[in-house]
């Protein structure tokens, strides 16, 4: 009953196939692709203090997911996705194929997970609205985001619905650890929150998803190393055409480590790719730093 394909299929057949298209665009806002560009570039462009802790949180959110889906390996539904990609236009088949042309297993929804704890993040965080208004808007997205994955065929309803109460669980456990050391310490806050993240990769990486676990692990001694023991100023980058274009080489340089992946299969390689990408995004804003702005040489002196 909880995997049943014609479930999936009575789901899609809801809505029109043009909406497909609509739902890929809703899919990719629970994605890898939009999540981490979002939390990274929130990490150099604004409060650093605040933001390391988010990308510690973001991280440990994919190493759960990856830890589950190892564990339970259950196969994504035989269902057809709505639209053909190879019958879209080159463009739109290139924005819409990856929503549907999935490889990983399917229990619990990554996509659920990652737009969870992404979007429930932004209600607690953001300074926009009132609190009620921004848990309004995160519980919208975070439904759009699960239902996408069911309409678009690659998903069974359970597994959105666990992979959003497993994102909440995780939540509330990442939060209140956040909580209690940054009680103490705020800079030990996100280190407590890079040694969880460290110990469900650890974990995730003995259930069976190796590769995945061991950048995750890699990433998070990386991020822990460089936030511990060399922190960057927490003065924020300005948005200048300089600084842009030093995170623009800075987000293209992740992006050919995660090509690196992509083409290797060795759990060394997986994990010193993930401790270059930590380094390289806590540790870039103090290598390079904004001249622009006295007060980030003001902030580096008083790291």
């Amino acid at each position: 009953m909880w995997f049943d394909p014609t479930t999936v299929e009575a789901v899609s057949e809801l809505f029109p196939e043009w909406a497909a298209l609509l739902f890929a665009l809703l899919s990719h806002l629970g994605s890898v692709w939009f999540v981490a560009p979002a939390v990274v570039l929130a990490y150099w462009f604004g409060d650093r203090e605040r933001f390391a802790s988010w990308l510690a949180i973001v991280m440990g959110g994919y190493a759960v997911m990856v830890g589950l889906k190892g564990l339970f390996a259950t196969p994504r539904p035989d269902v057809p996705p709505p639209l053909a990609p190879a019958d879209l236009p080159i463009g739109l088949e290139q924005f819409y194929a990856p929503a549907v042309e999935v490889a990983t297993t399917s229990f619990p929804s990554g996509h659920a997970i990652a737009g969870t704890v992404i979007w429930t993040m932004l209600a607690l965080e953001s300074p926009v609205g009132t609190r009620r208004q921004r848990a309004l808007v995160a519980a919208v997205m975070i439904t759009l985001v699960s239902l996408s994955r069911v309409v678009l065929g690659v998903h069974f309803p359970i597994d959105v619905i666990v992979g959003v109460a497993v994102a909440l669980g995780y939540l509330a456990v990442a939060l209140a650890v956040q909580y209690w050391v940054g009680a103490r310490n705020p800079h030990r806050a996100a280190s407590a929150l890079f040694v969880l993240t460290a110990t469900i990769a650890l974990l995730a990486l003995v259930t069976g998803n190796r590769l995945d676990g061991a950048a995750l692990l890699g990433g998070a001694v990386g991020a822990l190393t460089v936030w511990q023991y060399a922190p960057p100023p927490r003065t924020p980058w300005s948005v200048t055409a300089g600084v842009l274009l030093r995170a623009t080489i800075g987000v293209a340089a992740l992006a050919l480590v995660a090509l690196v992946l992509v083409v290797l299969e060795s759990l060394l390689v997986w994990f010193a790719v993930g401790v270059t990408g930590g380094v390289t995004v806590v540790g870039l804003p103090r290598l390079v730093t904004d001249e622009s702005s006295p007060r980030s040489r003001v902030g580096a002196v008083e790291q």
